[in-house]
């Protein structure tokens, strides 16, 4: 089995330059038998197969044309044994290196629970604590649900884990002000009793 991970990240097997591709947009499978799958990774814009958006697992026959973003892909080239049908272009520069199994992807309709995204909890911490802190725990919070919404899921935990960090920076460094600022006065009091 030979497993090709396509998409605009550096992770990726094949790197499409492409807005319109996400970084982890699909990934193409050939099996022990010579057959050829493709499975779109919720990617934002679709994958196409023959003109038509598709979801889940497709199995590709070698006429197929695939296409993901504004790009045509010259997936049958990715695959030594697949023949290449007339009219695609040549075999990428750089071989393809194969993955030793497939990397799991979510079928369609599937997403890991959504993560949260500690807006209030930034807010909060903006209003009573630290503002610069806060603001910046309120920019990753307000990315959580549109890159979960567009099937960025990876990309979705990370900006939450962001903004829950800088949460409690903003809650820390407010607190020990609180607290330094208590005992401020306290000493102050007890100097003037």
């Amino acid at each position: 089995m030979k497993v090709v991970k396509i998409g605009r990240g550096s992770g990726n097997d094949v790197i499409v330059q492409d807005p319109m591709v996400s970084k982890v947009h699909c990934q193409i499978i050939q099996d022990d038998n010579g057959g050829f799958c493709l499975v779109d990774a919720d990617s934002t814009n679709g994958t196409y197969v023959n003109g038509t958006r598709r979801h889940g697992e497709i199995h590709l026959n070698s006429t197929d044309i695939v296409k993901i973003g504004n790009t045509t892909l010259p997936w049958q080239s990715y695959f030594k044994d697949a023949p290449v049908s007339s009219g695609m272009p040549p075999r990428p520069a750089s071989p393809v290196a194969p993955c030793p199994a497939a990397s799991p992807v979510r079928p369609f309709g599937q997403q890991p629970p959504k993560p949260d995204n500690f807006l209030v909890w930034s807010i909060l911490a903006t209003i009573f604590c630290c503002v610069p802190f806060g603001i910046v725990s309120i920019v990753y919070a307000s990315k959580v649900d549109g890159l979960y919404a567009s099937g960025h899921y990876a990309e979705a935990f990370e900006a939450a884990g962001k903004a829950k960090t800088w949460f409690w920076w903003a809650f820390g460094i407010g607190a020990v002000s609180i607290v330094g600022t208590f005992i401020y006065y306290l000493a102050i009091g007890l100097a003037f009793a």
